[in-house]
């Protein structure tokens, strides 16, 4: 079976065995030769009054939520129901600084970047994930450079990206059969980030899509994650490398160019 990528023809996963080869494919691959998918709309084209109230409206309902979970535990002795009311609560309160983010999102489109760590954002990524992860009882492998790198970037931009690209990979395997893979390198003078998963991967009609707004084959799915995770991507200049069997696995490779970071190591 071929693999499947979106910015090269298909070909065989031994060709990217080794990361100084993909390394060399991303920086030689003409990216302008590749039509690039209309960026959805960014959130603050809407009116600030709207996201206000809607911000408040959102929060009468996570107050019902909480003040329920709460009441639940007061009465409850039952172990296992608790690890749930916990989950149920810290979900309620990922929620509420969703909310908050986005009401700060025009204050920190309007901040200059700055250094951040990359294995620091990662493990963020994963934190945010960790109740999906541990309900799937999925297995996640980090495969860190012994170095740090400080990337200069968007903090809350980029975890956008990550956040989206791993609850994907989640979403993607078995519940008690799911390895994550998290990989970061240096090359050339670039850093390398890989997630890799191994669940049902992406078919060939599909892979030409998955940048494009509003484009899901997930039930209730919106389609806007990895639309808007590309939007990102491509505006802070990092190449974007994706691969996938069916049945196999899928796998992101991002390339950060030299040019954006800073304290990479050799």
């Amino acid at each position: 079976m071929k693999t499947l990528t979106v910015r090269t023809k298909a070909r065989s996963l031994a060709g990217y065995d080794s990361y100084i080869n993909l390394a060399n494919h991303l920086i030689s691959t003409n990216r302008k030769s590749h039509p690039t998918p209309p960026a959805p709309k960014k959130v603050m084209d809407y009116p600030v009054q709207f996201l206000t109230a809607m911000a408040h409206e959102l929060r009468n309902p996570l107050t019902n939520i909480n003040l329920s979970v709460g009441m639940i535990e007061s009465v409850t002795k039952n172990d296992d129901l608790k690890v749930y009311l916990d989950i149920i609560m810290r979900s309620s309160i990922r929620i509420n600084d969703l909310i908050t983010e986005l009401l700060n999102y025009q204050q920190e489109e309007n901040m200059p970047a700055a250094q951040y760590s990359v294995h620091q954002l990662l493990d963020e990524v994963l934190e945010t994930a960790g109740d999906r992860i541990t309900l799937k009882h999925i297995e996640v492998i980090k495969h860190y450079a012994i170095q740090d790198c400080k990337i200069k970037m968007n903090r809350l931009r980029m975890k956008i990206a990550l956040t989206n690209i791993i609850i994907n990979a989640i979403e993607a395997m078995t519940s008690g059969k799911g390895i994550l893979k998290l990989t970061t390198k240096s090359v050339y003078g670039k850093y390398f980030i890989q997630i890799e998963d191994n669940g049902c991967g992406i078919s060939k009609e599909n892979m030409k899509n998955i940048f494009k707004p509003y484009f899901t084959n997930k039930q209730g799915g919106l389609g806007i994650g990895l639309s808007t995770t590309y939007e990102i991507l491509e505006s802070d200049h990092v190449e974007i490398d994706v691969k996938s069997k069916e049945g196999e696995g899928t796998r992101f490779s991002l390339l950060f160019d030299k040019n954006y970071q800073y304290g990479v190591f050799e």
